[in-house]
């Protein structure tokens, strides 16, 4: 990709002293337009974790329990790459979810809401981050359905 940008060739400053004895600056600056090749990083996906979930959130597993929201098994990220900073999200057209993280075996914390199909999450803003993840809240399905969680890095 070509850019125009424009570079600071030379910057001249010269002090001088005025007739009334004060000191004072002349600057000159020099610019020059020129096209720079900018290389664009090309963004990588790897395959890091897949789950099957339900249209609607299954009952607790431990009754009385907040946070247990959920309508899928716990994904795993397997093995996410190096350099890791979104993850992305593919499920069928039409399902909105949320994501959820395991804080404890009984209690589910609010990582990501409303994700959808190629949805990108910044990990960056995620301070909660676990690569233990549950999805709930489903809406738009159904029947059960898959999601494919991908590391972009």
């Amino acid at each position: 990709m070509k850019k125009k940008t424009k570079l600071l060739i030379a910057s001249l400053a010269v002090p001088f002293v005025l007739s009334t004895g004060e000191v004072s600056t002349f600057a000159q600056t020099f610019t020059s337009e020129q096209e720079v090749n900018i290389a664009q990083q090309e963004e990588r996906l790897k395959l890091v974790g897949t789950v099957i979930s339900s249209p609607a959130n299954r009952p607790p597993s431990y009754e009385g329990m907040p946070g247990q929201l959920q309508s899928s098994d716990t994904i795993v990220l397997d093995s996410p790459p190096k350099g890791i900073y979104a993850l992305k999200w593919v499920a069928p057209e039409g399902v909105t979810f949320d994501v959820y993280r395991g804080l404890t075996p009984f209690m589910d914390v609010p990582l990501f809401h409303n994700v959808t199909n190629g949805v990108k999450t910044d990990l960056a803003s995620s301070p909660a981050f676990s690569p233990a993840l549950k999805i709930a809240n489903p809406e738009g399905a159904t029947e059960d359905f898959e999601v494919k969680v991908y590391a972009v890095y």
